[in-house]
């Protein structure tokens, strides 16, 4: 059944068969480099798009509050943030997201040596190495990168960095070059291939700090292999509605449910559109839904489904429906992603019918992105209960610090953070877990819409 996959996750016990996440906490640094009782550091993701343009992997960094400004070129500082941001993806649990997506973890060469290094799993990992100037490439470090590699595990380094004679040696060792593209310099960004390419050909190129959908496709041009930055849920050309017929149906068939529309009815609007049907059936025949004999018929599919579960694959739909599919899976990843972490921390606070509204504020708060339509424009084409629409627009009302949250995870803002995590009476040691959970049910469920 669909509540079994959407609760596979779910920090809602009587809704899982899987105990619930262990409690995060970070790892604790000595009390000179951070003050005794501060709480403890949130992750943040960014994801990172193939060649395909949908998610390949995640890279993970810690947030730091406004008053933090530490010089990440001294050694006790370094180790510290590497320690802190090991241990709270081991806590998190990566292990689980690994295989399926690639993690781009940053650390200092020095910390290739940590004990927990030994243990981690090498699958989909991607040491990010964080090479300054004054850096050392020895030959204990070449020794120890020669077996790591050995193990399975992947490395990345700046482009800026590698191209210095003194880090030369290192490039034989890495599977990915990172490069800033945030000036969209075609000559400077053509110039830094050329040079890597010269030093080592071969190489995988990450293009990071894409700003905007133009940039990102003059780095596909130039065969950079993964692509992150701003430009995957930029609103640009909202002037420039993708709305089509068969999001027009979607939008229908969703004001039809929130309505109250009888079965016969609603399976009548399916009938007259052959492909959204057969994406109804594909949907609940998916493993995901568990269910025990194959459904051929759409009554039957929308029985299974119930009107709440339909509203969201509705929703779902709304994402991948369109004409045009640039980004869209991307954006419906991220979306997932939002609505899921904003209904696990309503928890029990809130009862179901308003953590499922509040995960719908979630999709609905990136829908703006893939119909490229202001969001006042599209919530005048659907009926939603005055509470999601409150939380979206102007950021009020009881959704709004949940959905606010969500996104806060997507952005480098500690403080903002822990004062929506007091205001909804969780701990910030809960957010990694849930995040992380977030992560893995996204991923799966969007292969299935």
């Amino acid at each position: 059944m669909l509540n079994r996959l959407v609760g596979m996750w779910s920090g809602n016990r009587e809704n899982t068969v899987a105990p619930p996440p262990p409690r995060v906490e970070a790892v604790e640094p000595q009390p000179a480099a951070r003050p005794a009782g501060k709480a403890p550091s949130v992750m943040r993701r960014e994801a990172m798009l193939g060649r395909d343009q949908r998610v390949a992997g995640y890279t993970f960094m810690l947030r730091r509050t406004a008053d933090e400004h530490p010089d990440p070129n001294l050694p006790d500082v370094q180790r510290l943030y590497d320690e802190t941001l090991l241990g709270n993806l081991q806590r998190m649990d990566i292990a689980r997201l690994l295989g399926q997506r690639l993690a781009f973890v940053p650390i200092s060469p020095a910390t290739l040596d940590h004990p927990l290094i030994g243990e981690w799993p090498a699958t989909g990992t991607v040491w990010l190495l964080n090479i300054d100037a004054r850096a050392t490439v020895d030959a204990s470090l070449l020794a120890r990168l020669a077996e790591l590699k050995t193990r399975g595990f992947s490395f990345a380094v700046q482009a800026n960095a590698a191209i210095r004679p003194e880090h030369h040696a290192l490039l034989p060792h890495m599977d990915y070059v990172v490069m800033d593209v945030s000036s969209e310099d075609i000559p400077a960004i053509t110039a830094q291939i050329a040079a890597v390419s010269k030093l080592a050909a071969g190489k995988r190129l990450v293009a990071t700090d894409v700003q905007t959908l133009e940039a990102f496709h003059m780095c596909h041009k130039l065969q950079f292999a993964l692509f992150m930055g701003p430009f995957i849920t930029r609103r640009e050309n909202l002037g420039n509605p993708v709305m089509g017929p068969s999001r027009a149906k979607v939008l229908d068939l969703m004001n039809r449910v929130r309505t109250g529309a009888e079965q016969p009815e609603l399976a009548a609007q399916f009938r007259h559109d052959p492909a959204l049907s057969v994406r109804l059936l594909r949907y609940v025949n998916s493993p995901g839904m568990g269910l025990m004999n194959k459904i051929g018929g759409i009554e039957q599919a929308l029985m299974v489904m119930g009107q709440d579960k339909l509203y969201r694959w509705l929703t779902l739909i709304l994402f991948t429906g369109g004409q045009t599919q640039e980004l869209d899976q991307a954006v419906l990843e991220n979306a997932l992603v939002r609505g899921r972490v904003a209904e696990q921390l309503a928890g029990r606070a809130l009862f179901a019918k308003a953590r499922d509204e509040i995960f719908v504020a979630g999709l609905f708060s990136l829908l703006d992105v893939v119909m490229h339509m202001p969001m006042e424009q599209v919530l005048k084409q659907i009926s939603l209960p005055a509470e999601i629409t409150e939380a979206i627009v102007s950021q009020r009302g009881p959704y709004a610090p949940y959905l606010a949250l969500a996104i806060a995870c997507e952005q480098d803002d500690q403080s903002s953070i822990e004062a929506l995590a007091k205001q909804i009476g969780r701990d910030v040691a809960d957010i990694n877990g849930v995040h992380m959970d977030a992560l893995l049910w996204a991923q799966q469920l969007s292969g299935d819409v």
